[in-house]
C-alpha cells in the first residue's frame, strides 16, 4: 500500500516539474529495428529517460547491458600451430606435401566429409582388416546414417 502511494506521489511530483503545458505523452505499442514490438513514448524527445517511472509508460522497459567481453587464449594448440607447414613446400623444394606430415588414420589423412562418407572411406580401405564385430558396427553406423541422410538435410 505504502509503495502504490510513493509511486503516485513520485508520478506527481514529475508532472509537476514538467508542467502542465506539456501533456505526458500516451505510450503505445511501436516496432523496434530487432523485429520484437516494445513499449515506447509517441512523441520523441522525452526530457525524463524512459527507464524512469516519470515517462508515465505503462509497464518498465528492460535495459540490456552489452555483453562482457570474454578473455582469449592465444596460444592454445590450434593457434600456436597454425600455418607451422606453410614453408615445407618452400624448403623442401616442394619434395614433400603437407597432408603427407599429418598422423592419424590412413583413410583420413588430408580427406574431409560427413559421417557417411567417412564410413565409407574407412570400410573401403580397412573393412578387410577389421575385426567381425568392428566391421558389422561399422555396416549399421553406414545403413543408419543412410537412411537418415537420404530423408532429411540438405542433401536430398
Amino acid at each position: 500500500m505504502a509503495a502504490a502511494v510513493a509511486t503516485l506521489l513520485l508520478r506527481a511530483t514529475g508532472r509537476a516539474l514538467l508542467g502542465r503545458a506539456a501533456p505526458l505523452p500516451r505510450a503505445e505499442r511501436g516496432i523496434s529495428d530487432c523485429g520484437g514490438a516494445r513499449w515506447a513514448p509517441a512523441r520523441p524527445g522525452l526530457p525524463v529517460p524512459l527507464s524512469s517511472p516519470l515517462a508515465g509508460l505503462s509497464r518498465p522497459i528492460r535495459i540490456k547491458e552489452p555483453p562482457k567481453r570474454k578473455p582469449v587464449d592465444r596460444w592454445t594448440k590450434k593457434r600456436a600451430l597454425f600455418g607451422v607447414y606453410d614453408n615445407v613446400g618452400i624448403l623442401g623444394g616442394f619434395q614433400i606435401h603437407p597432408k603427407n606430415l599429418i598422423m592419424g588414420p590412413t583413410w583420413l589423412r588430408g580427406w574431409r566429409g560427413n559421417e557417411l562418407q567417412r564410413c565409407i572411406r574407412k570400410k573401403q580401405m580397412v573393412g578387410d582388416r577389421m575385426f567381425v564385430e568392428d566391421y558389422h558396427k561399422l555396416n549399421k553406423r553406414i545403413r543408419f546414417l543412410y537412411k537418415r541422410f537420404n530423408r532429411t538435410g540438405k542433401h536430398r
